[in-house]
């Protein structure tokens, strides 16, 4: 199954920032380094192309509980359409 488009890191950054994590906490919470953090984040072509589902799996798992509702749901609104569901 290919991918419908790529993931937002701009949203991935906006979780992160509101869970209250810097790039260097998040990584070793998630088992990547900060590089690789600050790489998804500011959207880099190669790493966006590698960027694999356990990665936001891990990222959502870490931050989802100091997230908003309106954040949780935007969230859950991206993972739908990035796995191509429409919910309408």
């Amino acid at each position: 199954m290919s991918r419908r488009k790529q993931f937002s890191g701009v949203q991935l950054k906006a979780l992160r920032k509101e869970a209250g994590f810097t790039q260097g906490e998040l990584a070793i919470r998630i088992g990547i380094s900060r590089e690789t953090v600050s790489a998804i984040e500011n959207e880099k072509p190669e790493t966006m192309s590698n960027i694999g589902v356990e990665i936001i799996s891990k990222w959502w798992t870490v931050c989802r509980q100091k997230a908003s509702q309106q954040t949780r749901e935007t969230f859950f609104s991206s993972i739908m359409d990035y796995f191509g569901f429409n919910l309408s």
